[in-house]
Formats: structure tokens, C-alpha cells, sequence
């Protein structure tokens, strides 16, 4: 999915962890399983709305995780913004119905909420170039394409380029990484199971 791809920055040579290189090497297939679903970008309304109620599901999901969990300074703030309402917004210009909230997924340290960050700050990389697709068929701010429009919009790279240098900056003992590797592990399979279920839910729309 290309609204999932990461030109990762490494930022600061005091930091020789390498846990973006790490990250990097623990999700790549399952990275590209999720850019194989929109390998051509979104090039029809379908595949936008399937996009859209997918990329909902999954945002909605984290968040909620991320909003119970009691997370140190530096990762609480990557809470903002909340993006879900982004999401919402796009769904009501489109007349199209959320999801019925699937398997919850949970945070339960820094650690897991910095996995779960790396794949949705890396998103946005990917959602710079999928906003010109949105605008080619026709949604922009409040018309269908807020979330690309925000998410991926000016200072993405900037951010991502922040929420870098405070990744390495982590001191995560082995047990912690492995627990962060994990959730970045899950919050993929977990975009990958919500994309499924929109596909089913557009599937079913067109069938009738």
C-alpha cells in the first residue's frame, strides 16, 4: 500500500541502535503485501472508498489503543493530532458507512506505542503521494480527502524526520525492542485485516 511507504531518514549518528533499520527489516513483508493493494495508487472511486474505509478502521483502532495507554512524554505526544475524525469527515462526504469496529488492538508501554507510531507516521510519506490521486477524482478538504490532505500534506517529511530522531533517541532494553518490533508487527497485520474487510464491505455494496 503505497500510502504505507517509508523513505526512512536516519538522523543522528549519536544514535547507533538502528531501531528505524530494525523496524525497517521486521516489517518489509509485510510492507509489501499492503503496497501490493493499491500498486497502482487510487486511480478509480472504488479503490478510494475502499482506501478511505480501511485506512479509517485502522486509525480509529490505534487511536483508541493509544488513547487508554499511560505512555512517558516523548511518545505521549505523537498522540497528536488525532486523525480519526479526518477519516469520519471523508466517510460523511462520501455518504459511506464506518466499519464495525474490529479486534481491538492495545498498547502497554512506550515501547509498543513506538512501533505502532512508526507505521502510522510513515504513512504519511506514502499519503503525499496519494493525495494528487484523491484530487484527480475530485475530493480535496472537507470533499472526501481531509485525512490525505492533512496527513500528507506540507511538513509531512519534517515529521517524520522529528518522530525519527525520537526513535533513536529510545534507550530500549532488548526486551523493550522486541516488544516494539512486535507491535509494528501487528499494527500491519492489523492495517492488512481492515483493508481485507473494506474490500468485503465494497464487494458487498456493488453487489447489490
Amino acid at each position: 500500500m503505497q500510502a504505507i511507504v517509508y523513505r526512512l531518514l536516519h538522523m543522528t549518528a549519536a544514535a547507533d541502535n538502528g531501531y528505524r533499520d530494525r523496524l525497517r527489516g521486521a516489517t518489509g513483508t509485510a510492507h509489501v503485501r499492503l503496497d501490493t493493494r493499491f500498486a497502482q495508487g487510487l486511480r478509480t472511486h472504488a479503490q478510494y472508498r475502499t482506501y478511505v474505509l480501511g485506512m479509517q478502521a485502522f486509525v480509529a483502532n490505534a487511536e483508541r489503543a493509544l488513547a487508554c495507554a499511560m505512555l512517558g512524554p516523548a511518545w505521549r505526544a505523537w498522540r497528536d493530532p488525532a486523525r480519526t475524525q479526518w477519516l469520519d469527515d471523508d466517510l460523511h462526504a462520501m455518504q459511506v458507512p464506518a466499519l464495525a469496529e474490529g479486534p481491538a488492538m492495545t498498547v502497554g508501554s512506550d515501547a509498543d506505542a513506538a512501533g505502532l507510531f512508526y507505521v502510522i507516521e510513515g504513512s504519511a510519506l506514502g499519503a503525499t503521494q496519494l493525495l494528487g490521486d484523491a484530487q484527480a477524482l475530485g475530493h480535496g478538504p472537507g470533499t472526501g480527502a481531509t485525512f490525505l490532505s492533512r496527513h500528507g500534506g506540507f511538513g509531512a517529511g519534517k515529521r517524520w524526520r522529528a518522530f525519527v530522531a525520537d526513535l533513536e533517541r529510545a534507550a530500549f532494553g532488548p526486551a523493550d525492542e522486541r516488544q516494539m518490533l512486535a507491535s509494528a508487527a501487528r499494527a500491519f497485520a492489523c492495517a492488512e485485516f481492515e483493508f481485507h474487510r473494506a474490500d468485503l464491505a465494497h464487494q458487498g455494496v456493488e453487489g447489490r
